[in-house]
């Protein structure tokens, strides 16, 4: 009979078991955290994460629901102009100015959007990362007091044509194309029902069929400012945070 002293053998290989070692990856995660953080502070900093993602969905609901807002209004506007025989073709120029100025209020929700999902993903860097890397050696910078002077001065981390951009690249280009699209598609149908008058005379309001140049020239120009903005915005549309950033020095805010 083998003594109480000795270990235990396998019957396959005769070696002794080795015992399996408890809540390594845990007390693992637990000591990196730790490190950088009093146990205290901890259940603060999970309070504050839990607060900062309410308020950056809150935004973004904020966001989405005037996109919802400007979708309705162009097809709304659309189909009276094309339901509507009498309707003028001035009535999509208009449903363009109603998507400028909605444009101008989603860009401003964008700036307060983008403030809460900094700070969220901050937090995600410094305390999930250390929790599910386990090294005690990541880089922190400065980030500590960025977050500090952030939560005693809140200030936007990115400029007012550069949040514009975004959502002109995101959703608003394409409404403008299918209105400025529409007006033309809405002048030829004129031109077409209306004998003796030339598809550019169809540009002109009402009777005042000699000023038609006036009239593309102007409905033109305005359509023409989302693809200028997007010109002269297209090296800024690079914040922190952003998925598809392709330049990590473009950050105004380093993580």
């Amino acid at each position: 009979m083998p003594s109480l002293d000795q270990p235990s053998e396998d019957q396959s290989g005769g070696r002794s078991r080795p015992e399996k070692p408890e809540r390594v990856g845990s007390e693992a995660a637990e000591n990196a955290l730790t490190s950088r953080f009093p146990a205290s502070n901890l259940t603060v900093l999970a309070h504050l994460y839990r607060g900062e993602l309410a308020r950056s969905n809150v935004w973004r609901q904020k966001m989405d629901m005037t996109t919802h807002w400007a979708v309705i209004t162009t097809t709304a506007l659309v189909s009276i102009a094309f339901t509507n025989q009498d309707a003028q073709h001035l009535i999509l120029p208009f449903c363009s100015m109603l998507l400028f100025l909605l444009l101008v209020v989603e860009s401003r929700r964008y700036r307060f959007f983008d403030v809460w999902r900094t700070r969220v993903r901050m937090l995600e860097v410094h305390l999930m990362v250390p929790a599910l890397y386990n090294d005690k050696n990541l880089i922190e910078g400065d980030w500590r007091e960025v977050l500090c002077n952030d939560l005693l001065m809140p200030t936007y981390k990115m400029g007012n044509w550069e949040s514009i951009g975004r959502r002109l690249a995101r959703t608003y280009i394409y409404l403008f194309v299918i209105v400025y699209m529409a007006w033309l598609f809405k002048v030829y149908e004129s031109s077409v029902n209306t004998p003796n008058i030339t598809f550019l005379e169809s540009f002109g309001i009402g009777d005042l069929h000699y000023h038609p140049y006036i009239v593309f020239g102007v409905v033109t120009g305005l359509n023409s400012v989302p693809f200028l903005i997007m010109f002269f915005t297209r090296h800024s549309r690079e914040a922190s945070g952003e998925i598809r950033r392709k330049d990590p020095q473009r950050r105004r805010w380093p993580i």
